[in-house]
């Protein structure tokens, strides 16, 4: 029996085509992905999005990032793989783009394509109870923390900043609290360069692999679902200071 999985995340030219490039050739060959759902990036219009990412990054690393984004977006227009919905395209998997996931609209989809997993994979908004209970199994997120530690946004930077020598994955089953739920699948890698840029991109190949090992549990029966236990901490998206201070104490950027 084939389980029927559907994909909410974000598109980017530097991070997520690397999670589907590691997630699809590692789906096996008992769960369907159905489609893949793109919303816009943190949920933001583009200024507010320029101003987030020039806090984190500051005045150098923000243009050396404008330049390589303005690269691949343009590489993108003339038939490029920096985008998610190029590589998952690539695998004949139709991609939909919505405003949101919190509407009749997508809960009706899963409802009737007969959908057992939502898997989140940083998806930029918190699911509504209606589309956590859409899916006849379950919701399941990716994210990149050992949880319960480092709940919230850019746990990668917040393991850096605090001097973790191993970085956490979790795929875990969703709740309408964020980063809450039981593990279904959890690992970690350890921390070979103080780059935020590197961590995160292997991050992300490591995440997609999980997920898929995590879908072939749910095909299989054989998922075991454990409580988040242990050391708790949660943290918002880094800001200016943090940035200046994660760089004062050996990290980098990029």
């Amino acid at each position: 029996m084939t389980t029927n999985v559907t994909v909410v995340t974000q598109d980017d030219p530097f991070y997520m085509p690397l999670f589907f490039e590691s997630f699809l050739p590692a789906v096996p060959d008992d769960v369907h992905v159905e489609g893949v759902t793109v919303l816009r990036s943190f949920d933001e219009s583009l200024p507010d999005l320029a101003r987030r990412m020039y806090g984190l990054y500051g005045p150098v690393n923000f243009v050396r990032r404008g330049v390589s984004y303005a690269y691949r977006e343009l590489a993108n227009r003339l038939g490029g793989d920096y985008s998610v919905e190029a590589v998952v395209r690539d695998h004949g998997i139709p991609v939909t783009h919505r405003d949101s996931v919190n509407t009749d609209a997508f809960v009706s989809h899963v409802q009737d394509e007969e959908i057992d997993v939502v898997l989140s994979a940083s998806a930029p908004e918190i699911f509504d109870p209606e589309v956590l209970a859409a899916p006849s199994w379950g919701c399941l997120n990716v994210h990149t923390a050992k949880l319960p530690k480092y709940r919230g946004m850019l746990p990668t930077f917040w393991a850096l900043y605090h001097g973790e020598d191993e970085v956490g994955v979790t795929v875990h089953t969703m709740a309408e609290e964020i980063d809450q739920g039981e593990i279904a699948r959890q690992t970690t890698f350890p921390v070979a360069s103080p780059s935020l840029d590197d961590v995160i991109r292997r991050g992300k190949r490591v995440g997609g692999r999980l997920a898929a090992e995590a879908l072939g549990d749910v095909a299989a029966g054989a998922v075991t679902l454990t409580p988040m236990t242990g050391e708790e901490s949660y943290f918002s998206f880094p800001s200016a200071e943090d940035r200046r201070e994660f760089q004062r104490r050996g990290g980098r950027l990029l």
